[in-house]
């Protein structure tokens, strides 16, 4: 499974995305539990815009998208270790979301939900492991009937307003991610300053062209 971090880091510096980064300290054999599974809830629910889209290259559609909401979801810490082994792929309604930390040692993933996906209406769970960019539509939909029929619901109105902050906006998803993605994580996920550090790390500019004499 991809190593977040190192694949963010890639976007941006302008590297390929969905690259196959393979786990190799973080990474452990211990079954993940049964799936579906439901997120104990949400701390952060952000609505932002870009003003430049991104290829949303988390599902197999990889819709270009220029808003969207960060959030901050408490999970079962067993979920989302690390694996050498394909991962519970995490869904919203009617798409994926956009992982930006692994989230094992605080409980807490923070990830980006597409603009289709309306929180007060959508579940949000864990589904069967798999890359999440090989997930279409159809496997969407098939593993929301799944998690419908074991009752897995939508967050309830009390929760989703308690979460709920102004919204941000930015350039694009670096900036994004170098100004409130990365106070996020910093703020629900500290053990994983690396990742706030790296998305900080100033970007490389090209030299200036030399001037025709």
């Amino acid at each position: 499974m991809k190593t977040y971090g190192v694949v963010l880091a890639a976007f941006l510096l302008g590297l390929p995305v969905r690259g196959t980064c393979q786990l190799n300290a973080l990474s452990t054999e211990v079954a993940a539990p049964a799936t579906p599974a439901a997120v104990k809830g949400i701390l952060v629910a952000q609505p932002f815009t870009l003003t430049t889209p991104f290829d949303f290259v988390w599902i197999k559609e990889a819709p270009r998208i220029s808003s969207g909401t960060l959030v901050v979801l408490e999970v079962d810490k067993a979920l989302v270790v690390p694996r050498n082994t394909l991962e519970p792929v995490l869904f919203a309604g009617d798409s994926t979301v956009m992982r930006l930390n692994h989230g094992h040692l605080s409980g807490r993933v923070i990830g980006i939900v597409p603009p289709t996906v309306d929180l007060t209406t959508a579940p949000i769970w864990f589904g069967t492991p798999d890359l999440p960019e090989r997930v279409t539509a159809e496997t969407v939909a098939a593993e929301r009937t799944k998690a419908e029929k074991i009752a897995i619901r939508p967050l309830s109105e009390a929760q989703l307003s308690a979460a709920r902050r102004a919204p941000a906006s930015a350039e694009d998803l670096a900036t994004l991610l170098r100004t409130t993605g990365a106070d996020l994580v910093l703020e629900f996920s500290p053990q994983e300053q690396s990742l706030a550090e790296i998305w900080r790390l100033p970007v490389a500019k090209p030299p200036p062209a030399k001037k025709v004499e």
